[in-house]
């Protein structure tokens, strides 16, 4: 069994409500969904719990993320004195971006690779905290973490995800070695 725990952060704040992306670490974290290998199952940590997330964190061999370098570990990390940088992670959009040589959203690759779709946006995250709908908010969380969980697996089965092309409609094969 893998020691790998499959991430997706939300924020309690917009890009525009702290001055713009360079503010990643502003943003602040209202829920952190994970899928669990060791345990087989999904978990989520609102904020109060995070330090529960940061132990598991400090335990795994590998964390999977879409996008989770450059946003969901930058949104996290004044959270905790533990370096996320320095965690064995694999960001599955920086094999999306080598391929396609822009960047490709999760909603993109899930649906030219699984067929299937995101249920929601970020913004509508952020809008459920906003209004308290804690558990609808929580869905989402884990609705992509399954997704991206999925397209990890598909990944390590077949050595290759799929975009779509923004060029054309086509579908672009990614190679992917995702197995350690």
């Amino acid at each position: 069994m893998r020691n790998e725990l499959v991430v997706d952060i939300e924020t309690k704040n917009s890009f525009g409500d702290v001055g713009g992306p360079m503010n990643r670490h502003l943003l602040g974290v209202s829920l952190a969904g994970a899928y669990d290998y060791l345990k087989g199952d999904y978990l989520c940590f609102d904020e109060t719990e995070l330090s529960q997330f940061m132990e598991r964190l400090k335990t795994v061999e590998r964390v999977i993320g879409f996008n989770i370098k450059s946003f969901d570990w930058e949104v996290l990390q004044p959270y905790t004195p533990l370096d996320l940088k320095q965690i064995e992670t694999l960001d599955i959009m920086e094999d999306a971006v080598r391929a396609v040589r822009q960047r490709v959203s999760l909603n993109n690759l899930v649906g030219a690779t699984l067929g299937l779709r995101k249920s929601g946006t970020g913004l509508e995250a952020l809008r459920l905290f906003r209004e308290g709908k804690l558990e609808e908010l929580r869905r989402y969380c884990l609705d992509d973490v399954r997704l991206t969980r999925d397209l990890y697996e598909f990944g390590l089965s077949h050595g290759y995800i799929l975009a779509t092309s923004p060029w054309d409609g086509s579908r672009i094969r990614i190679p992917v070695e995702w197995n350690k």
